[in-house]
């Protein structure tokens, strides 16, 4: 569960998200929408720990998400698809982040086959098209088999469609 309390963010005098308050129960598919610059990557930021708020908190599964012992567990993010290193092979990508946060490789192959890479998992991803790369970066998100998963999508026609389909079969 995600719970948001009273948070605000400023930069100097610009206020980018002001007073908000929401829960996210487990298993319910929560999109924020609004216009550009209406605070919705810096609402997502902070859930995830990467901006501290100016005030306010921010709970995951009940606790502040700096505090958990697995993160990877608690929180699957991805608010990039292109955070990775183009030279890289998918599989290495992952198991590259697996490795590091104690995810046994088995799970790399599952997360893979799970996304529909298995055909390009050894190939670099600095080749894949848009849409691959959003599976990589989604295979990334749920390689901790994450409780919670925090995902930027735009709304953008069939590549919506598309991602709204593979997201409803991992519920």
């Amino acid at each position: 569960m995600i719970e948001v309390t009273g948070l605000t963010k400023q930069y100097g005098d610009k206020v980018a998200v002001k007073d908000l308050t929401f829960t996210v129960k487990p298993g319910v598919v929560t999109g924020f929408l609004g216009p550009n610059g209406a605070g919705k990557s810096t609402t997502m930021r902070m859930i995830a720990g990467l901006d501290a708020p100016t005030s306010g908190s921010v709970l995951v599964n009940g606790r502040p998400y700096e505090n958990a012992v697995a993160p990877m567990a608690e929180l699957g993010t991805l608010l990039e698809a292109k955070a990775v290193h183009t030279s890289r092979s998918a599989f290495n990508h992952l198991l590259a982040l697996a490795q590091t946060n104690g995810v046994p490789k088995s799970r790399v192959t599952e997360v893979i086959d799970l996304v529909g890479l298995a055909e390009v998992a050894r190939k670099r991803v600095g080749g894949f098209s848009l849409g691959m790369g959003q599976r990589l970066g989604i295979a990334s998100a749920l390689l901790g088999d994450p409780q919670e998963l925090l995902k930027r999508c735009r709304v953008l026609g069939r590549a919506f469609a598309h991602e709204r389909c593979l997201l409803e079969q991992l519920r």
